[in-house]
């Protein structure tokens, strides 16, 4: 079916480094601020054989193969499958805006475009939320405690790090957070500044943001 107005679906992302969104597989980037696209890679299953099907000229997602942007419906059922792969990554998870063309299961969807609308951070990542929240503009909080209880998971102490971000357009961007101790990440790391290079800008884009506004 197509869909205009969204879907609302839940579904989890891998967090990458300084402010990205992935699939678990980090195959898959969520740019900020663009809705992504789903895209087949143009093969179906149908047993144990794998069947090549010429999908070039339609629209992701197709009945035939598994492309598409996964989301659960319900958020129980997310939980669960967070319960089971959790194991201190640095997740993060919520609801997505789909729309385009969906494909309903019997506990999902797949869909042609996606955005994530609302987010929660787990233990590991806690105090990036609303940084996460700024660079994506969603709202973006810590996992409540309820949340918590049903993954099976506590916040661990904390410590003092600092990143500073350089960006390709000469602006830097410092953030001090609380890091969690007792993720695989962060366990041989020194308390020196972390520095990372990328291209996105979040000054930048709060800057074309206001030319545009002065231009209309």
């Amino acid at each position: 079916m197509i869909v205009r107005e969204p879907i609302v679906g839940w579904r989890q992302w891998n967090f990458m480094y300084p402010h990205f969104l992935a699939n678990l597989g980090n195959d898959t980037i969520y740019v900020p601020r663009e809705k992504i696209e789903a895209r087949c890679e143009q093969y179906s299953t149908s047993g144990t054989l794998v069947l090549r099907k010429d999908h070039s000229e339609q629209q992701a997602p197709h009945l035939t193969c598994m492309c598409g942007i996964y989301a659960y419906k319900e958020k129980p059922r997310l939980l669960r499958e967070i319960r089971n792969i959790y194991s201190g990554l640095r997740l993060v998870y919520g609801e997505i805006n789909l729309w385009g063309k969906v494909i309903e299961h019997e506990d999902g969807y797949r869909a042609q475009f996606g955005y994530p609308k609302r987010l929660w951070c787990t233990p590991a990542i806690e105090p990036l939320a609303g940084w996460i929240g700024y660079v994506y503009g969603v709202p973006c909080e810590v996992m409540p405690s309820g949340d918590g209880e049903e993954i099976k998971i506590k916040s661990p102490r904390s410590k003092q790090k600092t990143i500073i971000t350089k960006y390709a357009c000469g602006h830097e961007l410092t953030i001090k957070v609380e890091y969690k101790n007792g993720t695989s990440y962060w366990s041989d790391m020194k308390n020196a500044p972390i520095y990372y290079d990328v291209g996105f800008c979040p000054k930048c884009f709060a800057l074309n943001i206001k030319a545009k506004r002065k231009e209309k």
